[in-house]
């Protein structure tokens, strides 16, 4: 009798008495190497805290469809917590809000929320619950400091920048820092801006077209390493050389990809981004913070880059020979 009364001591205590922690996580898309990294994260997260739940929601980058999402969720009452990777940082602000006036804990993942993506050491609006990720304008000025490195050897120097989309919220400030950045370099040149949708086949596709243009180009920076990928096929089958004797090829995210190519000698660097950390520390925090639980809310994960650089290159990951990404894309 007295083994019944323990058991029955234990299912009632508080981790079983507890409301479960219900989160919801809005990403960029389903098929979304970024995203499902996240979600990753955001799982483990989860069960290593136990009694949490997480529903994931698929804004196919669509920032209209991605706000109506978020509100559709807080006018359901199924969510305690939520997370989003926002297509729009400061167009979700509306609904954003709502789910703070619901109650609803609230943090953004990649991009801080608010009028200015750039500030990341407060938060832009009220109630905030947490942001994880990195600095746009940052982004820029290593994806910049990067190119001016490899330039250095180069007279001059002609670069292609393939940016996400020059009209998305979260790559206007990063071409702006970019661009002022090297506009100090008289001898460096960008002959060529062009969207690639942060994607393999565009990139492929649009360094064909420079090419046609611009057959002696030096660099090409991307502000997705997807799109370097797509990049050096082309730049492959045109017959152009890559790495110190050719094209130089920077990348944006840190994938597996990328690292490898690196290590190689086949790229000089990628701007290292975590999105299974984002992930994993966003929700560790949503959960404690509706637990009550001290968290750390304002997370600049540059700071935290495992090769002790924002830029991963083949020096800095010699130091580091036993790391190795978590996604790839």
């Amino acid at each position: 009798m007295a083994a019944l009364v323990g058991v029955a001591a234990i299912l009632s205590g508080p981790a079983y008495a507890a409301e479960p922690v219900r989160i919801a996580l809005f990403g960029f898309a389903a098929d979304n190497a970024f995203t499902l990294a996240s979600l990753e994260g955001l799982k483990d997260a989860a069960k290593e805290a136990g009694n949490v739940e997480v529903e994931f929601f698929d804004g196919a980058f669509d920032a209209t469809k991605q706000f109506n999402q978020v509100e559709d969720a807080v006018a359901s009452g199924r969510f305690n917590g939520m997370l989003i990777l926002p297509m729009g940082y400061s167009s979700i602000v509306p609904a954003a809000a709502e789910a703070i006036k619901a109650g609803i804990k609230f943090g953004s993942l990649e991009y801080p929320l608010g009028p200015d993506p750039t500030i990341t050491d407060k938060f832009q609006v009220e109630g905030l619950t947490t942001f994880v990720g990195y600095n746009v304008n940052s982004i820029g000025l290593r994806l910049a400091e990067a190119t001016v490195e490899v330039c250095k050897s180069r007279n001059n120097c002609k670069v292609a920048l393939l940016v996400g989309s020059r009209s998305a919220a979260q790559d206007v400030p990063k071409i702006k820092a970019f661009n002022e950045y090297i506009a100090k370099f008289p001898s460096i040149k960008v002959v060529s801006t062009q969207d690639t949708w942060w994607g393999r086949q565009l990139g492929l596709k649009v360094t064909q077209d420079v090419l046609q243009s611009n057959p002696d180009l030096d660099v090409i920076t991307s502000f997705a390493d997807q799109a370097v990928a797509g990049a050096q096929v082309a730049l492959g089958s045109a017959g152009v050389e890559v790495g110190n004797e050719g094209v130089q090829l920077i990348g944006l995210g840190g994938t597996r990809t990328a690292v490898d190519a690196i290590r190689e000698g086949r790229w000089y660097g990628s701007y290292v981004e975590m999105p299974y950390m984002e992930g994993y520390l966003g929700g560790k925090n949503i959960i404690a913070a509706v637990r009550g639980e001290k968290f750390e809310p304002l997370i600049d994960l540059e700071a935290q880059s495992p090769v002790g650089a924002a830029i991963a290159t083949k020096k800095n990951l010699e130091s580091h020979p036993d790391w190795s990404p978590k996604w790839d894309g």
